[in-house]
């Protein structure tokens, strides 16, 4: 895609939420933030250039450490639903990657303002995604446990050998973003917008135009797949452990690959050649958008954003 001359480039950015809370680690805040920090050193180079930017982040497993301190504290305090722990990591989190932004933007002379927006993504409640919840979320429960918490809440476990049984819930797509046009007016205005985050609190919305939540998780790529239609993307880049996409994954013939059109994803993820749990979602949300709006996606290590976009690291996807 060419960029107009004098044109801003427009970019939105989905961060992983493992990049925030490493696997093996304990998480305690003083992590959370040195992982922020380290995030935000690309994101605050292309501030410096004056690109329009909205970015988005996971939540896991943020999430579910708030989900079990909630079951913990449960005969203390009442328990809330998932929609309202997502709410909160959408806020604990932005607010440490709105932190670590300003911080190293004010250590370079860089002055940019920066605004978190705790938002609703619409969903489909008769979406076959209730119907069949994957998604695990919050503690090991024992036997006794998950038949009481199923009886009492109507909750859906699934067994983990060895470890006990975990609630799953379901993963709906999302239709819009509520905040959308505050989001994009935001980002146009020249702010940094934080927005979506864990794929935003997921509500359904009834025929009067009221809003309500639904314990649920919304997909963070898909969920960044409509902020970068909304907001006419260049560029949306997926932000991952992985260093871009690989045939072969995982066997020692494992190829990485620097370009693909949206067309070639698509027959990928009809052949069931790309992991449904983990990277398949990621392209798929990638692929919409560029069919969409016709930005490039990029899928790239969190250190790498700068290099990918330039077509220098991680995978391209095309029109």
């Amino acid at each position: 895609m060419g960029q107009v001359p004098g044109r801003r480039k427009r970019i939105v950015a989905a961060l992983g939420g493992n990049a925030i809370v490493r696997v093996g680690e304990r998480g305690t805040i003083e992590q959370q933030f040195a992982h922020a920090a380290d995030a935000m050193r690309g994101i605050a180079s292309l501030a410096r250039t004056g690109a329009i930017m909205v970015l988005t982040h996971g939540n896991g497993p943020v999430v579910g450490n708030i989900v079990i301190r909630g079951e913990a504290a449960r005969d203390l305090i009442p328990p809330m639903p998932l929609y309202i722990a997502g709410a909160d990591s959408e806020g604990g989190v932005g607010l440490m990657l709105q932190q670590a932004l300003h911080n190293t933007m004010v250590a370079d002379g860089t002055r940019r303002p920066i605004a978190t927006i705790v938002t609703q993504a619409v969903v489909d409640a008769s979406d076959p995604a209730f119907s069949h919840p994957t998604k695990p979320i919050g503690p090991y429960l024992d036997e006794e446990q998950m038949h009481r918490r199923a009886a009492e809440d109507g909750w859906v476990f699934r067994n983990v050998p060895d470890l006990g049984w975990r609630r799953v819930v379901a993963s709906p797509l999302p239709s819009r973003i509520v905040e959308i046009d505050t989001v994009v007016r935001l980002a146009e205005e020249g702010c940094i917008v934080i927005a979506a985050g864990g794929g935003g609190v997921p509500v359904v919305e009834h025929a009067d135009g009221t809003l309500a939540g639904i314990d649920a998780v919304v997909d963070k790529d898909w969920a960044g797949a409509l902020l970068a239609v909304a907001l006419g993307a260049d560029f949306f880049a997926i932000l991952m452990e992985a260093d871009g996409l690989y045939e072969g994954f995982g066997t020692p013939d494992a190829r990485h690959i620097d370009t693909i059109s949206s067309a070639q994803i698509r027959e990928l993820l009809d052949t069931g050649q790309l992991d449904e749990g983990s990277i398949g979602p990621k392209v798929a949300a990638a692929a919409y958008a560029v069919d969409t709006c016709g930005c490039r996606a990029v899928l790239c290590a969190t250190d790498e954003l700068e290099a990918a976009l330039d077509g220098r690291a991680g995978t391209t996807i095309t029109p």
